[in-house]
């Protein structure tokens, strides 16, 4: 995009007002109780001072007195220190796969991503949590820093608008690069196609790690459902290997066939390695598979 545009345009590049205030209204889940770095709207693995009660400890020299629990001490003799559960921030990690091979579709493939991104991405940032962006390629790999609160939105936008695809797809290494570079534990978005030799390691590297994960898989309409007919040279949009072929309904059921089986393989793969795996296609419009795909699956609330 030229410099000259505002950020106001490109926020509606990104994401529409209308769109921006109903991710206001929601928030990501976390099923794991997680240690953040400040106070925010996240339940904590630490004790702290909020008002939601967690449970009690015997009082040891220097505990602050204002939290003994004088009726305990009047019935038992003994003291006794209320523990509450402290709020903190979570930290949202959030992975582009910028390969050539997501330059591909209409809308493209990284487009779509840019945008569900920028959306996970500002929900993270009205409730308080961190949020990093990682864009990777073989041999190439960029982070955002981390952005927390609503005012800090333009600036996130911002360094995803300046994204683009290209290099050949290593989606084992970006991960371990990722969880080399993260500063705690949290939840982490990867958006990738997944037409990556080694995707069954980098299933196995988020299935791994501390936290939690979400693969996002996303695929073009005409990946689907090929539209080519007839006989065709095709070249890889990757590496620039060239195949001949001739599309004809034989080949096209192969195809599907073959679709299927790769998709079931990773769906089979997140669910082995307990985390979610999610399929999407380029004519779901982001607003809906977050609003409502991701609400129904209990990834947003």
């Amino acid at each position: 995009m030229a410099d000259s545009v505002t950020s106001s345009e490109r926020d509606a590049y990104l994401l529409s007002p209308d769109f921006l205030r109903k991710l206001e209204q929601v928030a990501i889940a976390s099923r794991k109780i997680m240690v953040g770095r400040t106070k925010g709207e996240r339940r904590s693995a630490r004790r702290g001072s909020s008002v939601e009660f967690a449970d009690f400890r015997g009082y040891l020299p220097g505990d602050d007195l204002r939290y003994l629990d004088w009726n305990a001490f009047a019935r038992l003799q003994r003291l006794f220190l209320k523990l509450f559960i402290e709020e903190e921030d979570l930290h949202i990690y959030l992975l582009l796969d910028t390969s050539r091979s997501m330059d591909f579709g209409s809308p493209t493939k990284f487009q779509w991503c840019l945008r569900a991104a920028a959306a996970l991405g500002y929900i993270a940032l009205c409730t308080g949590d961190r949020v990093q962006f990682y864009a990777h390629a073989r041999g190439r790999g960029k982070a955002s820093r981390q952005f927390r609160g609503r005012g800090t939105a333009p600036e996130a936008f911002a360094w995803l608008a300046a994204l683009r695809p290209d290099g050949e797809t290593d989606l084992g290494q970006a991960i371990r690069w990722l969880q080399l570079s993260m500063p705690a534990p949290g939840v982490t978005f990867v958006l990738s196609d997944l037409l990556s030799p080694d995707w069954e390691t980098a299933v196995s590297r988020l299935g791994v790690a501390r936290g939690e994960a979400c693969l996002v898989q996303v695929l073009s309409t005409d990946e689907i459902s090929p539209s080519l007919r007839g006989d065709l040279r095709l070249i890889d949009s990757e590496d620039g290997r060239a195949r001949e072929v001739t599309m004809g309904a034989s080949v096209l059921r192969r195809y599907a066939s073959e679709r299927d089986r790769f998709v079931a393989s990773v769906h089979e793969a997140c669910n082995r390695w307990g985390f979610s795996h999610l399929l999407t296609v380029t004519d779901e419009s982001v607003e809906d598979f977050i609003l409502k795909t991701l609400r129904h699956l209990g990834v947003i609330k």
